[in-house]
């Protein structure tokens, strides 16, 4: 029975190896946003096998013992919260593929913790070897030889842009460089876990892996991490290695011990200098870039204070910010805010959006969920696993700070894997149950083969919804480029109850029925679609329709929120201007049309041109003899 138990703790090993080496990869196409939605069907599907094994482990258990920790708790709580408020709580909830991936990553983190000690080194050197396959993938791509994913940018892996494929490279850098600094420390503790006739023949093979795998990881990472211009991935991986440096080598510490008060001083005062002029240099590299990012922040912070306590609800930023940003404008805005603003789905600060979600009752309890993760005590024998895992959350929370890490699956995997092996290692764990009667624990383990199948196949069952919704989406998405019009409203329609509450597929769906003339359909779809995404899109193509049907007052406040989310556009004021002409309002037709004539131009292009000639002939045709 034991031998049957360990065998199935190396293959949930083993699965979790591929996973952390195969996920970060995976970019299928056939999928709408293949590069997010591939990886969640990989990734829900790897759950399930997780979960079958998983399960399989506590039936053939002679004893059935739950410990937890302080982290443990304080984590079922947030993520408690999170889905009250979400359901409960909130007016909507959307589908989201966010809680879908927090269902996923919450049984990610209970099966890691039901793994022994002696396997997270060879789990983190998985997630090294990812990290190595991305980094020599964005050179491919830099040196021409695979595609981007972005049109805008020569260098994504898979990602959808060298944001998040930065932020990724950046947290397994800090791994690489924790594991290379402690690796006699690592190799000794993974040569303990073996059985000494086993240990000589592996001797050998094992130091080379931890040896020269972090050291290749962090070599390949430090050759691509420049490429991608991340300003929130260098500052990660520079505060992050800084720290692990110290850690391992103790420099400040024994420097300043043996400073005089004059030495110490300067020290700080210096440390604050450098601190300060490397964010005016990485505030100054793309200043327009941080004027925006700094104005999103600045429309967050009024999302805060509208509903503080309890937030907009989990995954709903996309859904409420550019009405946010839309009333700014119409009250205050800045003719130099109104040239950086645009549609955004996300803050470019994950503890910004996360409050403004959530409120400051999720900030409080996130916040108690950091507490306990720095107060718990760790067992010497993986001090320093412990070490490199801090440090990987570190930079993952510095990063979080000026980008979205809290939107990517693989990073979010890479974070709760982290949380996992802390929590495991916590010397203080309470006995939830411990289990030894074998009248109770036969009781307990139906229970759990009851609970076990349910779950499994709803899995399955939501899992093939999900596949082949995503891949009639993106039909539906390519016939419409096509102009196949027929063929795109059946694929939607085919998809619907999977996405009806999606307000990305709501908006898609919407365009191709209005572009097909179903107006009226169309507005139902548009209107569904804001309770879950707000964009210009959805507000312009809703006045389309609306001055379709000829409603034109409806029309008008459609075609103004467009304006007013984005100032600096043209497009929506030049529909304005063509609503008023058509429907005959002179007055606001030739006010509309001076004020595009006065517009600042953001960048120039031949669209532009052909707005302002088209505003022309309206001045002419309604100039007074």
């Amino acid at each position: 029975m034991i031998k049957r138990s360990r065998f199935i703790e190396l293959l949930i090993v083993f699965i979790t190896f591929l996973l952390y080496i195969i996920l970060p990869q995976i970019n299928i196409s056939g999928y709408i946003q293949a590069t997010i939605t591939s990886k969640l069907i990989f990734y829900v599907c790897t759950c399930i096998l997780l979960f079958v094994f998983c399960l399989i482990k506590s039936l053939i258990s002679e004893k059935a013992i739950i410990r937890i920790s302080k982290l443990d708790i304080a984590l079922l709580v947030l993520v408690s919260y999170l889905s009250f408020n979400r359901y409960f709580i909130q007016s909507y909830f959307g589908f989201s593929v966010r809680f879908v991936e927090l269902i996923g990553l919450s049984f990610l983190y209970i099966s890691l913790k039901r793994l022994s000690f002696k396997n997270y080194p060879w789990l983190l050197l998985a997630i090294i070897v990812s990290g190595i396959g991305q980094a020599v993938y964005g050179n491919l791509q830099l040196m021409g030889y695979c595609m981007s994913n972005h049109p805008g940018f020569r260098m994504t892996g898979s990602f959808f842009n060298p944001g998040p494929y930065a932020g990724f490279l950046v947290s397994i850098w800090v791994i690489s460089m924790g594991m290379y600094l402690f690796k006699e420390k690592i190799i000794s503790q993974v040569h303990s876990s073996f059985e000494k006739n086993s240990f000589v023949i592996w001797s050998g093979t094992i130091k080379m892996a931890f040896e020269y795998i972090p050291l290749l990881g962090l070599i390949t990472i430090t050759l691509v991490l420049p490429g991608t211009q991340s300003r929130a991935a260098w500052l990660a991986a520079v505060i992050s290695s800084l720290i692990i440096i110290e850690l391992r080598y103790l420099i400040y510490k024994k420097y300043y011990r043996n400073s005089n008060m004059f030495k110490k001083s300067f020290l700080i005062i210096s440390f604050i200098g450098l601190v300060i002029l490397g964010l005016f240099v990485v505030y100054n590299y793309k200043k327009g870039s941080s004027d925006g990012r700094l104005f999103i922040w600045k429309v967050t912070t009024h999302m805060i204070a509208e509903t503080p306590v309890f937030g907009k609800g989990f995954d709903q930023f996309k859904a409420n910010y550019m009405k946010q940003q839309a009333d700014y404008f119409a009250k205050n805005g800045k003719a130099s805010e109104a040239m950086v603003a645009d549609n955004t789905y996300y803050s470019f600060n994950d503890w910004l959006q996360f409050t403004a979600e959530n409120g400051l009752v999720g900030f409080a309890l996130l916040t108690m969920t950091i507490f306990f993760l720095f107060k718990m005590k760790v067992s010497k024998e993986i001090h320093c696993i412990s070490l490199i895992c801090r440090m990987c959350l570190l930079s993952i929370g510095i990063f979080a700070f000026f980008s979205y890490p809290l939107q990517i699956l693989p990073i979010k995997v890479l974070l709760i894997s982290m949380l996992g092996i802390l929590s495991k290692s916590d010397v203080k764990q309470y006995t939830l149950i411990r289990g030894e009667d074998k009248k109770k624990l036969w009781v307990f383990k139906t229970a759990i083969l009851f609970l076990g199948i349910i779950c499994i196949e709803k899995s399955i069952s939501y899992a093939k919804d999900l596949d082949e919704g995503f891949r009639a989406w993106e039909n539906a998405r390519k016939w419409q480029q096509y102009g196949y019009y027929k063929g795109a409203l059946i694929a939607y329609d085919s998809a619907y109850h999977v996405f009806k509450n999606d307000g990305d597929f709501l908006m898609n769906y919407g365009q191709a029925l209005a572009i097909a003339g179903n107006h009226q359909n169309a507005i139902l779809i548009l209107e569904r679609a804001k309770h879950f995404l707000n964009t210009t899109i959805i507000e312009i193509s809703l006045g389309d329709s609306y001055k379709a049907i000829k409603e034109y007052n409806k029309a008008e406040i459609a075609y103004q929120q467009a304006a007013n989310m984005i100032p600096s556009k043209f497009y929506a004021n030049y529909l304005l201007a063509k609503l008023y002409d058509d429907s005959g309002q002179a007055n606001k037709a030739i006010a509309m049309a001076r004020k595009i004539q006065n517009k600042e131009v953001k960048v120039p292009s031949k669209a532009i041109i052909e707005i302002q000639d088209a505003m022309k002939k309206i001045l002419a045709k309604y100039k007074k003899p």
